[in-house]
């Protein structure tokens, strides 16, 4: 039994998801500070304000497919968390939209791609949606504006990228 515990423990870990979980099953809102989230989670990759305090950004894995806001009240208490990279903030990107505006939404993306004869951008994020892994890509011209977005297929699922 205890061999079958460990096989299972592994295998969830293997998909990103055990260490997270126990990371963030050690925080309490209303009583876990600002401190403590820095200790499991280290420096954040972005700190934005946000009604009542601040929000710490934190991609979680290479290339996704969380990323999280932990959001810290005036007092320095920690109060929740979202999974920014997720089908509602997806559909909140429309066309014209600046570079800054998705990295505040989204968080920095896992995957940036030049494409210099149709002089545009690309950015890509890896996100769960429901048990598989999909891409959201969105696509900026010279101006660093919004000019596409889309849910794609996740490509390793192929052998590709």
């Amino acid at each position: 039994m205890a061999t079958s515990a460990v096989i299972a423990l592994t295998a969830c870990d293997s998909r990103g998801r055990a260490y997270e979980d126990l990371r963030l099953a050690r925080l309490t809102e209303g009583e876990s500070t600002e401190q403590d989230v820095r200790k499991l989670f280290g420096n954040p990759a972005a700190v934005r304000d946000i009604a009542g305090g601040k929000g710490l950004v934190y991609p979680l894995g290479p290339e996704g497919p969380h990323t999280l806001l932990f959001k810290i009240d005036a007092a320095g208490k920690y109060q929740g968390r979202e999974d920014l990279l997720t089908r509602d903030n997806f559909v909140r990107v429309t066309r014209g939209m600046k570079e800054l505006d998705i990295l505040v939404m989204l968080g920095r993306p896992g995957r940036a791609e030049k494409y210099p004869l149709k002089q545009q951008t690309s950015w890509e994020w890896r996100f769960l949606d429901g048990v598989e892994t999909r891409v959201f890509v969105v696509t900026f011209d010279t101006g660093g504006s919004v000019v596409t977005s889309a849910i794609e297929e996740d490509p390793r699922r192929f052998g590709g990228r």
